[in-house]
């Protein structure tokens, strides 16, 4: 039985309080992680985040890379979560670390929560050796911005997602009539722009 990483030794504060405790995310956790991120990726704050967070998003990245995944929990109640994954690309002498998602619940902003997750991950990420973390939030969140400046990223650049709503194509209505091919194929993750070979290669 794997043995759960966790950060908090001392369960209580100076006044008592619980304290949150960082831990490796366990397969109970989802629903709650998944619930969660319901909760705050919403259409008005990210309509990226919000068309990409879904259960399946979620296990796929659980299942892939559970070393990486945490979760932030005070008195059995989840109330932050971190998902990382490793990256590797062709020709680079370089492993990526990408941090997925990170969450936390809006009573505990400005608590320290997503520091810590964030300090986490990132050394379980140098510990399965990558050399550059990647984080990326909608160009428009400039407290998230804001925030991953303060945790050393830096070097921003933009990438503009663009949508097309296919109800508008005829061929989306001769489907349904058909009664489509619900078939899916889940691909997790937002694969980001990485750094090119002569830019990080030794």
């Amino acid at each position: 039985m794997a043995v759960r990483a966790r950060e908090a030794v001392d369960r209580t504060d100076r006044n008592g309080t619980s304290r949150v405790e960082i831990r490796e995310m366990e397969l109970v956790d989802l629903s709650a992680v998944y619930e969660l991120g319901e909760k705050l990726f919403t259409p008005e704050l990210s309509a990226i985040l919000y068309r990409t967070w879904d259960q399946y998003e979620l296990i796929a990245c659980f299942a892939s890379d559970g070393e990486t995944c945490l979760v932030a929990e005070q008195d059995e109640r989840i109330v932050g979560f971190a998902i990382g994954t490793l990256l590797e690309k062709p020709r680079s002498a370089w492993t990526y670390g990408w941090l997925l998602w990170l969450g936390v619940d809006p009573e505990f902003a400005s608590h320290g929560v997503g520091r810590r997750l964030v300090r986490r991950v990132t050394e379980l990420l140098i510990e399965r050796g990558a050399r550059m973390m990647i984080v990326d939030t909608d160009a428009s969140n400039a407290r998230a911005i804001e925030f991953f400046r303060g945790q050393g990223f830096g070097d921003e650049s933009e990438h503009v997602y663009l949508w097309k709503n296919l109800t508008q194509e005829p061929g989306y209505h001769r489907n349904r009539e058909r009664g489509g091919n619900r078939t899916i194929r889940k691909v997790a993750g937002r694969r980001p722009n990485l750094p090119k070979p002569d830019e990080d290669d030794d």
